[in-house]
């Protein structure tokens, strides 16, 4: 798909720092040093590790004839460029990655209806459940978040809650020509701070809670840079709606009412007969229905889409028979696992085993949390890795340890704690030592296909592995 640069550089404040052929055609956009061809227009873009200025020529010697930089990038100085490079100068890359992205798919958001979803906890299953409901509308939906991209009988796995600009806006396109209406999409924190939703006009914009997480390294400096960001997307959108039973909604209120659009609130709690249980299920639920409400749908039909609802790696039950369950759950912190708890105490009466690790290269306070939490409420524990990425899986279970070991003491089988470093040793350990009633746990990582460790991502599914013990115990295998 050719495009003239002056076309794709529509509604962006730019200057031409070197070469002035605005009409040159490229075939396609690039971000990534690793696979831009000549024929592309590169943006450059600065990130927490790696910032692609540093390599402009090398991008030029690959053939590249125009680039896209933040006009003060201190790599700049050092580039010297024949006047046959078009060299255009903006103030943030970032921005212009999602403006041109944009104009490159002919601005596809502007003709679907996008619902966008922020909030710590509840993004993930809000945004299934509203699909469920403008489904049962019958209406055709696409989703983008957590689990993956989603549109008719396509299903995308993605590495981030919200994908970069250019991804978004290439799966907008292609919904559109499936015949999309509504696009449900969770719109992360990180990617309302780096502007991977810039230029994106909601039509509705949904607010689910806030919770001091997400905090230290290559997250959030603090709270007020978390929360700051999460409300940036009530800037754009015509329609708000928030949950105002939980902490801190005032201020979202605040910035809604700056904004001038319209404003929804869910006040309370109602009660559904859902397939997924626990309070804060029923929560999401409850927004889902006000949203529902709001864009004039009866109670039936919203009813019975949350009713049938379903959320991978959400306390999904994996297996269950007579003597003992497996569900996988994506609780990676505190407050999710208290949740997951809480909820499995409700429903069961066997012991609960709780399979867990922790990230690495993410704040320590998840770490602590879940010792703290894991040690309180759960019956057995087998620690062991998650997403260890460049730490020692040892290491961070050490930390899960100092608070863990107020409640549990290692290689007490009744009533405390082993360590298997590898996940599948973990969830093999809990399955053929199980106890009848044994409620097994296996949490952290949900959906997610993959375990990240030592900068390469190995497949690692926990639904598969689970299957695959237990049909190989059973001699199905």
């Amino acid at each position: 798909m050719r495009k003239t640069i002056k076309n794709l550089l529509t509604n962006l404040d730019y200057g031409i720092l070197n070469g002035d052929n605005i009409d040159y055609e490229i075939e396609r956009i690039s971000y990534d040093t690793r696979t831009v061809k000549s024929s592309d227009l590169f943006i450059c873009l600065k990130g927490a590790g790696f910032d692609s200025h540093s390599l402009i020529d090398d991008i030029i010697k690959k053939g590249v004839k125009v680039i896209i930089v933040d006009k003060d990038s201190v790599y700049l100085k050092d580039c010297t460029f024949d006047k046959d490079i078009l060299v255009i100068g903006v103030d943030n890359s970032r921005k212009a990655l999602a403006i041109v992205s944009s104009n490159y798919f002919d601005n596809p958001a502007k003709k679907l209806k996008v619902i966008g979803i922020t909030g710590t906890k509840g993004k993930t299953t809000t945004a299934f459940m509203i699909r469920n409901i403008l489904k049962e509308a019958g209406h055709k939906v696409g989703m983008i978040g957590t689990i993956g991209i989603f549109y008719e009988n396509e299903h995308i796995e993605t590495h981030n809650t919200t994908p970069e600009s250019y991804i978004l806006q290439e799966y907008f396109s292609k919904m559109l020509d499936k015949g999309i209406e509504y696009v449900v999409m969770e719109v992360s924190s990180q990617s309302l701070k780096h502007y991977r939703v810039y230029g994106i006009d909601f039509y509705f914009a949904i607010w689910t809670n806030i919770m001091p997480e997400h905090i230290g390294e290559n997250e959030h400096d603090d709270y007020n840079d978390y929360l700051n960001s999460k409300l940036k997307m009530f800037d754009q959108c015509e329609n708000a709606l928030i949950n105002a039973c939980t902490d801190n909604h005032d201020e979202v209120i605040l910035r809604i009412e700056k904004a001038k659009v319209k404003l929804y609130e869910k006040k309370i709690n109602r009660h559904f007969n859902l397939r997924i249980p626990g309070s804060h299920n029923e929560e999401n639920a409850s927004l889902a229905y006000e949203f529902g409400k709001a864009i004039g749908l009866d109670d039936k039909t919203i009813c019975k889409a949350l009713e049938e609802t379903v959320v991978p790696g959400r306390i999904e039950e994996v297996y269950s028979d007579d003597d003992f369950k497996v569900i996988v759950d994506f609780s990676y912190e505190g407050n999710g696992a208290e949740k997951l708890f809480d909820t499995l105490k409700n429903v069961n009466h066997g012991r609960i085993v709780a399979v867990f690790g922790c990230g690495g290269n993410r704040s320590k306070d998840r770490r602590y949390a879940m010792g703290e939490v894991c040690g309180k409420m759960a019956d057995f524990i087998v620690l062991t890795a998650d997403n260890s990425r460049f730490e020692k899986t040892r290491d961070i279970i050490k930390d899960i340890e100092s608070t863990l070991k107020k409640y549990k003491r290692e290689n007490d089988l009744e009533n405390g704690y082993i360590i298997r470093e590898d996940r599948r040793e973990a969830i093999e350990y809990a399955i053929k030592n199980r106890k009848k009633g044994d409620v097994i746990c296996v949490m952290g990582k949900g959906h997610e296909p993959y375990m990240e460790m030592e900068g390469k991502m190995v497949r690692f599914l926990d639904r598969e592995v689970i299957l695959e013990i237990i049909n190989k115990e059973k001699g199905l295998a």
